[in-house]
């Protein structure tokens, strides 16, 4: 304060001193409260900045570094190249030296036409019943024309001299007057499950292709005796994929009734397990697959797969990677770079220690070598949210990371279940939503016959009809 504002001071009186003092502190008072009135918009404001700031990290996942599916994708940019597949160095398309596949002709056509000259080019002598020589041949193979074949089935009565009448018996399938053929359900039910042709388009073709009416009713009850007749083989299925070493599990959103439900599977190499259930927990795992399995089991780490019991588990590194990459892109992490080129050298590490003739002591060691590397990197102090949860799982599943080191036909991926689960937006996608649990469940059956004919090499259709006929088997396919 300047001496002459203190010499103006002094010569107040104490009345309007005093008065001078509680102004003054009556302003110091508002001040403060404005001062706090603004720290509490401040902190709200921070509160929300910091809100905001996970949801742009949040929307800043898609199908490239995470698990979410690419139809989820916001603004996707086709020039960012997050592929995880890794540069062999060679040049796209067939590689010099590979086998080429050719069609072959048939040593058994089934009809032959000869083509012979009728009369000489040269002085036009007639040449028709002359022989020649075969000189070349050429194939051509086609479909006859498609036209629906009857067959009347009539029942004869005989009247034996003793007077007993005697009635000729109609095939155990035929049980109307009239109906439609094995060959013809079957199609049927490959178009719809396969194909995912809905009820609808399905007349339609029928009727196109064949010029047969048939009603939405009729297809509904065709299906319904496929699925009473398949659901034992659907079990049989499941039997074998238990058989064996390893088995891949993964469950997606579905739509039954307007409700979101769930379309599992279990599946390997040998065949192809589906169920449809209202619930994504562990009752399913429990209720389907059984609490018995001895194998490996390969998952996405979903909760109701980490707690099956199984002779071990196996994280889809796929999956772990897109995590990493996460983190690589939002926070910068350099655990997150170290750990993604760690879990990618255990791949190729993998395939080179099962090698024939490979040392199985130093096999042992290397397979050691990377658990401790692994407990290393699990225990490293990092930052970031998104890096310290990532590396929480890590650590939590660290038993389940390098699982596959100890045996070479166990995967490091769920990618065959995420092919074998994609049925199930396929069918959203081209028939919509299931009406009802009962359709759901019969599609799950037919399915699982279905793709497994497949991963067994059986043509689909004959077995479809084989099943209609009750003499389908897997023995001996």
């Amino acid at each position: 304060m300047s001496d002459e504002k203190i010499k103006n001071l002094i010569k107040l009186s104490k009345r309007k001193l005093i008065k001078i003092i509680f102004l003054q502190a009556e302003l110091t008072d508002n001040q403060q409260k404005q001062i706090e009135k603004l720290e509490i918009l401040i902190a709200n404001f921070q509160t929300e900045i910091q809100i905001l700031r996970n949801e742009i990290q949040v929307l800043k996942k898609d199908s490239s570094n995470s698990s979410k599916p690419p139809s989820s994708d916001i603004n996707h940019n086709p020039q960012k190249n997050q592929s995880l597949r890794q540069s062999t160095g060679k040049k796209s398309g067939g590689q010099k030296g590979h086998a080429g596949i050719t069609r072959k002709q048939t040593t058994s056509p089934d009809k032959t036409v000869l083509c012979k000259p009728d009369k000489c080019s040269e002085c036009g002598k007639d040449l028709t019943n002359q022989t020649g020589k075969l000189i070349a041949s050429r194939q051509e193979i086609d479909i006859p024309q498609i036209k629906p074949v009857t067959v009347e089935y009539q029942q004869e009565e005989i009247i034996c001299s003793c007077g007993c009448r005697n009635k000729g018996s109609f095939p155990c399938h035929i049980n109307s007057p009239f109906q439609i053929g094995q060959n013809l359900r079957s199609f049927i039910v490959y178009l719809n499950t396969a194909h995912h042709i809905p009820f609808n388009r399905l007349t339609q073709i029928v009727d196109d292709i064949l010029n047969i009416k048939i009603s939405e009713g009729s297809i509904d009850n065709i299906l319904d005796n496929f699925h009473q007749q398949g659901i034992q083989i659907r079990d049989l299925i499941l039997q074998d994929i238990k058989k064996q070493k390893w088995t891949g599990s993964d469950e997606t959103g579905t739509r039954v009734e307007n409700k979101t439900w769930w379309q599992w599977v279990w599946q390997n190499k040998i065949g192809s397990f589906y169920a449809i259930e209202p619930s994504r927990g562990y009752e399913v795992v429990k209720k389907h697959f059984g609490e018995d399995y001895t194998g490996a089991l390969i998952h996405d780490c979903w909760s109701a797969q980490n707690n099956t019991v199984a002779g071990g588990h196996q994280l889809c590194h796929p999956h772990l990677l897109r995590d990493l990459i996460f983190c690589m892109e939002i926070e910068k992490s350099k655990w997150a770079y170290e750990m993604k080129r760690f879990l990618l050298s255990s791949e190729k590490a993998r395939d080179i220690v099962w090698r024939d003739g490979f040392n199985p002591a130093l096999r042992q060691r290397i397979i050691l070598e990377y658990q401790g590397k692994l407990k290393w990197l699990i225990e490293q102090p990092i930052t970031g949210k998104e890096s310290r949860r990532l590396q929480k799982r890590f650590k939590k599943h660290s038993k389940k990371i390098f699982y596959f080191m100890n045996d070479p036909d166990i995967p490091y991926h769920n990618n065959s279940s995420e092919r074998a689960i994609r049925n199930a937006k396929l069918h959203q996608k081209i028939s919509g939503c299931f009406r009802s649990a009962k359709g759901a469940e019969r599609r799950s059956v037919i399915l699982s016959i279905i793709e497994t004919c497949k991963k067994r090499k059986i043509n689909v259709l004959n077995s479809l009809q084989k099943v209609f006929h009750g003499n389908f088997s897997f023995e001996g396919t």
